[in-house]
């Protein structure tokens, strides 16, 4: 979630100076939107992006964001390998870099709650030798 608020408050605050930017090119007096209005509107946008696009996992597999930040559904037998990097449409956050057969890349953001879970449902579904398996067994602080 910090890395989120991150992203819209840097999001809105320049899309404000550009549109006020443009305006004073246009010949009007330059002024800002108070701060305050910025993190109005993105506060109700952070927490419904954070409730409304959580990465999923079950049985039949995972619901994993492409490099965009949408959420995309795989089957497990679809990951190829798992490596810790850092996602740059996040701000370069902490996550897993996923690998996928086809060539595609899907995200895990570090902080995604109940990774311990995760990794015990991908321990039970895809066993030891998966590569997100391998992946959520190393601490995610090391990066």
């Amino acid at each position: 979630m910090p890395v989120l608020w991150r992203v819209m408050m840097m999001s809105l605050t320049l899309g404000v100076v550009v549109a006020r930017g443009s305006d004073w090119l246009a010949g009007q007096p330059f002024n800002l939107l108070p701060t305050h209005w910025i993190m109005a509107v993105a506060a109700p946008s952070v927490l419904l992006w954070y409730l409304l696009m959580p990465a999923r996992a079950g049985e039949a597999g995972l619901q994993l964001f492409d490099p965009y930040g949408f959420p995309r559904r795989l089957a497990w037998q679809d990951v190829q390998r798992v490596e810790l990097a850092r996602w740059p449409y996040m701000l370069f956050a902490p996550s897993l870099k996923v690998h996928l057969h086809s060539g595609q890349v899907r995200w895990l953001p570090r902080d995604t709650a109940r990774l311990a879970e995760l990794h015990t449902l991908a321990l039970r579904v895809a066993g030891p030798e998966h590569p997100l398996v391998q992946a959520l067994a190393t601490p995610l602080h090391r990066l």
